[in-house]
């Protein structure tokens, strides 16, 4: 019964927004009457404003990850000698 009242709702919802997008009322469709009182009571500059933080703070964060990933790259890589390695090998023979 679950899955009947699923596919019902799913259903009803793809109708809605077929009707939403392509049905029309006096000329234009439902989505277009929407779109043109949002751009007339939202404000822009707000809109705008909000964006140009989200970039800034988008741009801060690439940087932070570049500066990051640079000086791990940076850092100079542990190199072992054979000398090294037969030395290691050597105390851990003598601890058998």
């Amino acid at each position: 019964m679950g899955f009947l009242k699923f596919l019902v709702w799913t259903g009803c919802a793809v109708g809605l927004g077929v009707f939403l997008a392509t049905g029309e009322i006096d000329g234009r469709t439902p989505l277009e009457y929407v779109q043109r009182e949002w751009k007339r009571h939202v404000q822009p500059a707000k809109v705008d404003k909000v964006k140009g933080e989200l970039r800034e703070a988008l741009d801060e964060a690439k940087d932070a990850v570049n500066r990051t990933t640079k000086q791990a790259a940076a850092a100079p890589r542990e190199r072992i000698t054979n000398e090294d390695r037969a030395a290691i090998d050597r105390i851990i023979a003598q601890k058998k």
